[in-house]
């Protein structure tokens, strides 16, 4: 799908894609360097080797390039909640996760980790600035949460709102379902 969009918009010149490991960047066949790295969907989380993955970023990256990616981090408010409806496995599935826990996705298992921003932080080479933490899912209720936008729409508006405006802030940027970390290389 990906390398279709980027024929149907004439960036074939400007775009590239390869399927490769996070955790054998070095066997990239394009190694760049890239104007941006960006890591969707949490993919990071599905390694207990976080830490080789942000080394190998500098090398792949122009100076004044960013990354930025997508973390599932080791705390949620929502999933936590969810223990007053009695899913306890749920609600405090990434309170024991120091060596994985196990996880299913559209039916495949596989384990993950949960990775604060203050691990990411203190993991990125020293050749980074800190750009930007942002909340996801902080203060407005995850998909999971399901039809709550349809069974409290006002509510739910006024939450985006408030989300909006203090997802950068202490402690919305670290409690959500997921955040959103960039840095720039120097």
């Amino acid at each position: 799908m990906l390398t279709k969009k980027i024929r149907d918009n004439h960036l074939v010149e400007r775009v590239t894609t390869e399927l490769c490991s996070f955790t054998q960047l070095e066997n990239l066949k394009k190694t760049g360097p890239y104007d941006s790295i960006f890591s969707n969907f949490a993919g990071l989380n599905c390694t207990d080797q976080l830490e080789k993955v942000l080394s190998s970023l500098s090398t792949l990256l122009n100076k004044g390039g960013v990354v930025t990616l997508v973390i599932l981090p080791g705390f949620c408010l929502w999933e936590t909640l969810l223990l007053f409806k009695g899913k306890f496995k749920t609600a405090f599935r990434r309170f024991f996760s120091n060596k994985g826990v196990t996880a299913r996705v559209e039916g495949e298992y596989f384990n993950c980790w949960y990775y604060s921003p203050s691990y990411v932080i203190k993991k990125m080479p020293d050749d980074f600035t800190l750009l930007a933490v942002e909340g996801l899912c902080s203060i407005v209720p995850p998909s999971y949460i399901e039809f709550f936008a349809e069974k409290y729409p006002r509510l739910y508006n006024w939450l985006k709102r408030k989300e909006e405006r203090y997802k950068s802030a202490w402690p919305w940027k670290n409690i959500g379902d997921y955040y959103i970390i960039s840095f720039r290389k120097k």
